[in-house]
């Protein structure tokens, strides 16, 4: 049995015609297959956000897990589609450093994550007799581009087959900055709780404030008063703001790729 795994900004309605593509194909071959949604609602052409949660997810998943990732402002221009492997897991989709956190933390120093372009699909099909829309449609890449060849991988297709190596677009959420105040940091994505992820994998041991307000160090929510401002590490990885009981993006006036300044009191 094959896991396919689904994260993208398309909502509800189109991954159900990506899931369409691969079972016809899969069909065919007696071959069973498992789908799991990570996400349809990532903000529209938000990559950064849709890479978090692909970072976030992939590393609970088995060996031999697909993944197709679609979150492409991109689509229809010359940038190219790709295959990572990592960790013995494989990504589908855009150039656009969607795949990278999640593919490069799955990735040790003796085996690296591998990339390759994603060749044309006429050729793809004539190689392994396995039809493709023709021609591919210019703004849905994830049913007519990336849904196929995650068919084919999960035929036994190798990666090296699907085209040639290349170097992928990186995307890195960087690290936050000790400054003589406190720190300087980024908000890398916002919960659907308002709770804001920063790019800090620790919460320091002194307190920190944030636009003047103090926020409580804490292990869980509750520790804080109700509509308290709070900082605690989230079961990402990564520190975060919240307010218990509370939206911490709207009391804050906050988003994604904001920087905010943390000060030390």
């Amino acid at each position: 049995m094959k896991i396919i795994t689904l994260l993208t900004d398309f909502g509800s309605f189109y991954p159900a015609q990506m899931k369409g593509v691969i079972l016809s194909q899969l069909a065919k071959k007696a071959q069973d297959i498992t789908f799991v949604d990570i996400a349809h609602d990532i903000p529209p052409q938000d990559v950064r956000a849709g890479a978090f949660a692909l970072l976030s997810s992939a590393r609970y998943f088995p060996p031999g897990t697909i993944h197709i990732c679609v979150v492409d402002p991109g689509v229809g221009t010359k940038r190219l589609g790709l295959v990572v492997e990592s960790g013995g897991q494989l990504f589908v989709g855009p150039d656009n450093g969607l795949l990278m956190p999640a593919a490069k933390s799955l990735g040790t120093p003796g085996n690296p994550l591998q990339a390759y372009k994603i060749g044309p699909l006429e050729d793809l099909s004539l190689s392994h007799g396995f039809p493709v829309p023709s021609p591919a449609s210019n703004t849905f890449h994830g049913r007519d581009v990336f849904a196929p060849v995650a068919a084919l991988l999960a035929l036994g297709q190798s990666p090296a087959g699907i085209g040639p190596r290349v170097r992928p677009k990186d995307l890195n959420f960087t690290e936050a900055k000790k400054t003589d105040w406190g720190f300087e940091a980024t908000v890398i994505y916002v919960d659907r709780f308002g709770n804001l992820i920063l790019n800090m994998r620790t919460v320091p041991e002194f307190q920190l404030s944030l636009l003047g307000i103090k926020l409580r160090r804490v292990a869980t929510y509750a520790q804080a008063r109700r509509i308290e401002p709070l900082i605690t590490l989230g079961s990402h990885g990564f520190a975060e703001i919240a307010v218990n009981d509370g939206n911490a993006a709207e009391a804050f006036c906050l988003k994604a790729g904001d920087r905010v300044e943390l000060e030390e009191i």
